[in-house]
């Protein structure tokens, strides 16, 4: 019979943690008028309603007035619906809501209407909101900063921007140290690269191979996760109990979050925007919710969670316990979490799921190890090239990157066999891919290479070796238009 333990999930009770977690929160009815009107939007840790790239900043009324259906009173320009994005709502009791307008400089700013109604100009932003760097008001809406202070880009804690030409000697010898020269598949996108052994992020463009700048980290990153949905990265970090939310707009960190131990992975939720983070030292896994930066619920477990990775088909999340080399899988029953053991397998680099199974690579058996969720038992074991360090789903093909000679194992999951093994590169360890956004390739980097590798998945070959001058430890690929 196969064991299976039962989790209770324990809720965290804020008191204590950092302001940038608190926030205030809208009422439910006023909340309520805004998803019906605008189904997919986000209210975030400080009320601050996002849909995408759009931002409305709510003024909350002196008093507010009880009425007993939430209409529109008024918008500008006049005579349109929420759902139609207009400057400024004012609705019945009293709330409003300023759009906030970004140009092509980066520059924030609200409505230039300046006779706007009275309700709307005696209203309040959120004190404890996180105001856009830089943000211009008009004077007639100056009174609803209240206490809040606007920061300019030279007070943000993360961003050092460095310029290049004042620092470089006409007399220095040529150094392509930290030149990272894009391809032609990253036309288009902004690349922030975290070297190795650094604390600092390097941010690159389609066009220079020098950095434009860099941002500065609180210590050395573990790893480096983004949300396309909510545009913020999730950083963990080798020494420190803190989780940091950067947004990668203003690019500062917006949110920080405390665990009680040493974080040890993470694993996205990219359809609910959440993050699960591991922490063997703490017996938990963390469950962030991105859309409202907090910190919402923690699952004490019986073992010690190290890698871990989610998969959306069942919503189940699967984890190694490195101190028994065991495979777990993880499913929720209501409020509980049921966690059911797998099998062995030493040294594992890499776990990948699908609706059926878990995949598992041992780094230093050469192997690709297959267990069968619903069986709770190990399927099959199949050799792959030596030190397999990285491997992402794609389909139905498992994408295996083997490091020590530089291969590429594909293992079809329904035929279940390596259907093709290609040689990317003998120079170089290269131990990473990264999926280059609303693109079938990836891209492959390594330490001790100096080049970095483009790999297509459905042609599955190898496209280009583009040269490189930097040791990637962290890589965040984004698309431009994303107005970051």
């Amino acid at each position: 019979m196969i064991k299976k333990y039962i989790v209770t999930m324990t809720l965290l009770f804020f008191t204590g943690l950092n302001a940038c977690v608190f926030a205030s929160k809208l009422p439910d009815d006023v909340w309520e008028f805004v998803k019906t009107n605008l189904p997919k939007a986000q209210q975030r840790f400080d009320s601050v309603v996002t849909l995408g790239d759009i931002m409305y900043i709510p003024l909350y009324p002196p008093a507010q007035k009880d009425v007993d259906k939430i209409t529109v009173e008024y918008t500008y320009p006049q005579n349109k619906s929420l759902s139609q994005l207009p400057e400024v709502v004012l609705l019945n009791n009293g709330y409003s809501f300023l759009k906030v307008f970004k140009d092509e400089k980066g520059n924030y700013s609200l409505t230039k209407k300046d006779d706007l109604p009275i309700k709307v100009r005696l209203g309040l932003m959120p004190q404890d909101m996180l105001t856009p760097v830089g943000l211009k008001m008009p004077e007639s809406l100056k009174l609803t900063l209240g206490d809040l202070l606007i920061p300019t880009k030279e007070e943000t804690s993360l961003a050092l921007k460095e310029d290049v030409a004042k620092k470089k000697s006409p007399y220095a010898p040529a150094v392509k140290r930290n030149e990272f020269i894009a391809a032609v598949e990253l036309k288009g996108k902004k690349t922030m690269i975290n070297p190795r052994n650094s604390k600092f992020l390097a941010v690159y463009d389609d066009k220079n191979q020098n950095p434009l700048y860099e941002l500065k980290l609180s210590s050395m990153p573990l790893k480096i996760v983004t949300s396309d949905t909510s545009n913020v990265a999730l950083v963990l970090y080798w020494s420190g109990k803190n989780l940091e939310i950067i947004d990668l707009k203003d690019e500062r960190v917006i949110a920080t979050i405390p665990i009680d131990a040493n974080a040890t992975d993470v694993a996205l939720n990219k359809k609910e925007n959440i993050a699960y983070v591991t922490s063997q030292n703490a017996n938990s896994i963390y469950i962030i919710d991105l859309n409202s930066m907090e910190l919402k619920r923690v699952v004490k477990l019986g073992q010690k969670p190290s890698k871990i990775c989610y998969c959306e088909l069942d919503d189940s999340i699967s984890f190694v316990d490195i101190f028994q080399s065991k495979i777990f899988n993880v499913t929720r029953n209501g409020d509980d979490y049921v966690v059911q053991p797998m099998g062995s397998v030493n040294n594992v680099s890499k776990i990948v799921a699908d609706i059926a199974n878990i995949y598992a690579l041992s780094r230093t058996q050469n192997e690709l190890y297959v267990f069968d969720k619903a069986l709770g038992k190990l399927l099959k074991t199949v050799e792959v090239d030596k030190k397999p360090t990285d491997a992402i789903m794609y389909g139905t093909k498992l994408f295996i990157l083997c490091s020590k000679e530089g291969y590429m194992d594909v293992y079809d999951t329904v035929e279940g066999k390596i259907i093709s093994r290609e040689q990317l590169s003998k120079e170089g360890f290269y131990s990473k891919m990264t999926l280059i956004p609303n693109d079938k390739n990836i891209l492959i980097t390594g330490i001790n290479a100096k080049s970095y590798l483009v790999y297509s998945l459905d042609k599955m070959k190898l496209v280009k070796s583009q040269e490189s001058y930097i040791d990637v430890g962290n890589i965040i690929i984004l698309d431009k238009n994303q107005n970051l």
